[in-house]
């Protein structure tokens, strides 16, 4: 089996059989590894600046003249730094992956190279311009003052307190927007933080209350109260309990108190007698039947004579709609002359029409502030936000007997999430909500079609009440046992 020649050689497989008889066989079955390394190799010499072998040793070797810094041996004991601050440092030998990145040039650098030269010139020439020399007197002047002030800006202390520490600063004003343009005010407005969209302008931020997020407990609610604080306590309380104990013995009278007891319920022969009430035959009252009959006959003749009257009509003659027009110009006559004594008489009256035009706008004024009044009621407690209505927290009191005077024999009373849950609900921030009851649902059985039934599989069902059953029998058993 032949080889075939390796990368870079020419000729034959290495065979040493192979015919080699005239030039074409030659060629093809020559091995030319040798010559083409040595090729290859005085090649690579070329391009390096000639032979090694020709070279002096100067060129071959160096001599250092300076030691190399030797590696200092880490102490394992040392304690390392923390990675997060090793990671500050940057990794050692790690290259900049951004090598080319943005800066900001310079006023002398974005200047036109070819105004620069110019005054350039013209300094050397002695001709420098008036705006460079103020500049620089302007920079010495500052900083012979800075000079001047470093050692009392660095021992400065406030010595008069004339003003409010706690007090609401003062903030910077607006420019007036009757001489400069909305732009430069809206400009100035982001400058100083005093800018506000038109969106944030109509946005309503409160919540519709004015009860603070922290109220402030009762006195009566200290650790170390006085008499007086600790029995209103008591009385807030127990007039909360009455009312919760009225609002009860009402449900109780609207339900159950209506209807008798046993003792007072009816029986078969009060009830025979209330639906006996009002029949003649049980009853012996016949003077008062006849009475009733009497006035029963009057009744239907004045209904006879009546239907005899209305069926006679007769149609109007002209006269009588001559008459009826002439009576209704006269009413007409007669309102208009009523109508201008009235407006001649308020005339007379203007006075007392200014009285009561007072007395109206007065009342308008009482009414304004009692819907004034109204809203800040309103806006003192909770809103209805849901289908429930709020719950007032129960008072936490303690009684005379267990105040202890002291905070470490004091026992805790209340809860804090509950107060924070509740201050939640009373400034309306999320709305009163009532425990639901989860309904349990029973697991619905599983049946399988007895044509979808291969033969081999066992019913679920069965098998969960086999289980069930041999749990049964080994808890019996363990209990015979012991």
């Amino acid at each position: 089996m032949l080889n075939m020649a390796e990368s870079g050689e020419k000729g034959a497989p290495k065979m040493s059989k192979a015919s080699k008889k005239n030039k074409k066989s030659w060629r093809k079955n020559v091995d030319m590894t040798g010559v083409n390394q040595f090729l290859e190799e005085k090649r690579f010499e070329e391009r390096v600046g000639g032979s090694f072998a020709d070279r002096p040793d100067e060129k071959l070797f160096t001599i250092e003249k300076e030691a190399k810094p030797v590696p200092e041996k880490r102490n394992r004991k040392e304690v390392k730094k923390l990675r997060c601050f090793a990671n500050l440092e940057g990794l050692p030998g790690a290259k900049d992956p951004k090598p080319i990145r943005n800066f900001t040039l310079k006023p002398e650098d974005r200047e036109n190279p070819i105004v620069r030269d110019m005054k350039t010139k013209k300094i050397k020439s002695g001709k420098i311009q008036k705006k460079f020399v103020d500049s620089k007197l302007d920079r010495q002047k500052f900083q012979k003052m800075k000079e001047a002030n470093k050692a009392e800006a660095m021992t400065r202390r406030r010595t008069e307190f004339d003003f409010d520490l706690w007090g609401a600063s003062e903030d910077p004003k607006l420019p007036s927007p009757e001489w400069i343009k909305p732009i430069a005010i809206t400009h100035a407005a982001l400058g100083t933080g005093k800018f506000v969209p038109k969106s944030a302008k109509n946005r309503k931020i409160s919540t519709g209350t004015k009860l603070p997020a922290v109220e402030v407990p009762d006195a009566g609610a200290s650790y170390n109260p006085s008499v007086d604080d600790h029995q209103t306590l008591l009385w807030k309380a127990a007039m909360v309990e009455i009312a919760k104990e009225k609002e009860i013995q009402k449900i109780e009278r609207q339900t159950t108190g209506m209807f008798p007891s046993r003792k007072n319920a009816p029986t078969e022969k009060s009830y025979m007698q209330e639906m006996s009430e009002g029949i003649v035959e049980l009853n012996d009252d016949t003077e008062n039947t006849e009475v009733e009959e009497d006035a029963d006959n009057a009744s239907e003749e004045d209904s006879e004579e009546d239907c005899s009257k209305t069926t006679g009509l007769k149609p109007k003659t002209r006269r009588q709609k001559r008459d009826k027009r002439k009576r209704m110009f006269e009413e007409q006559k007669k309102a208009r002359e009523r109508d201008l004594k009235i407006r001649d008489s308020e005339v007379a009256r203007v006075k007392s029409i200014k009285k009561e035009l007072h007395v109206e706008e007065l009342q308008a004024i009482v009414n304004q502030d009692k819907k004034q009044e109204a809203l800040e009621k309103k806006m003192s407690g909770p809103i209805k936000l849901s289908n429930y209505d709020y719950e007032p927290q129960d008072i936490e009191i303690k009684l005379s007997d267990e105040l202890t005077g002291n905070l470490r024999n004091l026992k805790q009373e209340g809860s804090l999430l509950e107060d924070r849950f509740k201050s939640l609900q009373r400034r309306n921030m999320i709305e009163v909500r009532v425990k639901q009851k989860t309904v349990k649902r029973l697991k619905r059985k599983t049946f399988e079609k007895r044509s979808h039934r291969m033969g081999w599989e066992e019913n679920q069902n069965k098998v969960v009440k086999r289980i069930r059953q041999e749990t049964k029998q080994r808890q019996r058993k363990k209990n015979q046992n012991a």
